[in-house]
Formats: structure tokens, C-alpha cells, sequence
């Protein structure tokens, strides 16, 4: 029994015990009639596939107002671990924040990172491209907005027990590796221009070597819907001056250091 599920439900796996919120994206049949459904994180970066019976449907109104205020106290947490100490500079126009472009796999997540930008006053350009075109479109957006930073996410999964150097074993790292390569060739300078990139469960050292300040996920976890804006906006409001380490960043996230890693990264807050 599927209890008649549909594109658009929020769900969660019984298999898995119910541990995550979904939405059913996609649904398909096999040959033998057993209905498949592609699922995304409703908090979490992570696509994930799994058997309608598998499914059990959930309280829609209930979980968007748990998730809501989820995201609420999750961005009220992250801004009191990064406020800026600059913060009465900002109101007399003596430093400007980086400006960040912004591209995500997924339009509520999108929403939801622009709401945590522009809390934190950070100036933010937002764009939705799906997984695989990002490596298409991230030249054209590079060139028209000239951004410090750059963040490229969406959704991603590992392969339970799969050779974590294939890089089949991955749902979309592959368009996060050729999407960092793609603006490295715009801008090779790690200093000039800082790439957070990645999803759940993603390719961490191939997205590093592609050219990477910022990468998830190094121990092949969950990482939050906010983690990439949360390590972005760090950047974004440390002092020219300084240097954003991974401990740093890892001690922001919700994901922690085996969510997101990197390298240090020169700061982009720059007094006027």
C-alpha cells in the first residue's frame, strides 16, 4: 500500500525510520508496476530515491510550520556565532560586505538562504539553475555580477557502501566539480574570488581539487539547508585583513567538520 502518494507530498521513509522530511519530485514505474519516487530534503541537501511503500505521507501544514521554525531559530543561532563586530561601521556606510551570487539546485532553499543574507545584511544575488546546469550557466552569471563570492549547492547523495573516488557514486557532484572548474577559469585566484561549493554527501576532495575554498562534505554526511550561506556570510563579514579558517566555518555550521571543510580564505569586508 502506497497511501496513494503524489508529486508533492511531504513524506518520510519507514525504512529509514522516518528520520528525514521529503518532497516526492519525481515519480516513475517499473516494468512490474511498483512505483519508484525521487525524493529532496525539505531541511537537509540530500536526494535520495526509495519504493512508494516505502513512503509514508505526512501532515503537510504540520511539517512546514515545524520546518519553519526550524529555519528560523537554525539562521537566529548562525547569525549570533558570526554577527560582524562591525556591525555600527554598516550603519554609518564605513565598510561594504562581499557581494555573493548565489546558485542553488533548489528554489525554497534559495529563498530561504536569500531571507538569511539579507538578515545578516550581506549583498546577495540569487539564482536557481538545476544541478547539472550550473556548470552551463556559471560563466555568463560570473562575468555580469563580478561577485567576491561564489556559492554553487542544490541537493546531492552518496551511494550507500559505494566507492566513495567513483564519481558515479555520487547523485550530482560531477556538475559541482565542472561548475567550480568553469569559474576557477574566470577567476584562478582564491583570494579574489571564494567558491563554496557542494550538497549533501558530495564529492569533497574532487570539488576541493576542481578549485574549491569551501566543500562538503568530507565525511560524507547531511549537511543543513543553510550551511552553504552560513560559511559564505562568514566570509562575507570577516575583515580583508583576516583569515576564515575551516575550524572556523565548521564551528558555524550545523553540519559541523565533517559537513564542511576547506581551506583558509582571505576575508571580504572592506573598509571604504
Amino acid at each position: 500500500m502506497d497511501n496513494n502518494i503524489k508529486i508533492g507530498d511531504i513524506v518520510t521513509r519507514k525504512s529509514y525510520g522516518g528520520d528525514i522530511y521529503f518532497t516526492v519530485e519525481e515519480i516513475s514505474l517499473k516494468r512490474d508496476g511498483e512505483k519508484v519516487c525521487i525524493l529532496r530534503g525539505v531541511t537537509y541537501r540530500i536526494i535520495a530515491d526509495a519504493k512508494a511503500v516505502d513512503l509514508e505521507k505526512q501532515d503537510t501544514r504540520k511539517v512546514l510550520e515545524e520546518v519553519r521554525r526550524e529555519f528560523i531559530a537554525s539562521a537566529r543561532n548562525a547569525y549570533r556565532r558570526s554577527v560582524p563586530v562591525y556591525r555600527p561601521a554598516f550603519l554609518w556606510g564605513r565598510v561594504r560586505a562581499a557581494r555573493v551570487l548565489h546558485i542553488d539546485g533548489s528554489k525554497d532553499f534559495l529563498y530561504k538562504s536569500f531571507d538569511y543574507y539579507k538578515g545578516a545584511g550581506v549583498a546577495i544575488v540569487g539564482k536557481y539553475a538545476s544541478e547539472k546546469d550550473q556548470p552551463l550557466v556559471v560563466r555568463e552569471y560570473l562575468e555580469y555580477y563580478r561577485p567576491d563570492i561564489l556559492v554553487l549547492t542544490g541537493h546531492d547523495s552518496f551511494k550507500k557502501n559505494a566507492d566513495k573516488q567513483n564519481i558515479n557514486s555520487y547523485a550530482n557532484s560531477r556538475y559541482f566539480i565542472e561548475a567550480v572548474r568553469e569559474a576557477r577559469k574566470y577567476q584562478p585566484d582564491f583570494d579574489k574570488l571564494c567558491i563554496v561549493a557542494g550538497a549533501c554527501q558530495s564529492y569533497y576532495e574532487a570539488i576541493m581539487s576542481a578549485g574549491a575554498n569551501f566543500a562538503s562534505s568530507p565525511g560524507r554526511i547531511l549537511i543543513h539547508a543553510l550551511d552553504p550561506a552560513t560559511v559564505s556570510q562568514k566570509v562575507a563579514l570577516t575583515d580583508e585583513r583576516k583569515l576564515v579558517t575551516p575550524q572556523e566555518v565548521a564551528a558555524l555550521t550545523s553540519s559541523g567538520e565533517k559537513g564542511i571543510w576547506g581551506i583558509d580564505t582571505r576575508g571580504h569586508l572592506r573598509w571604504r
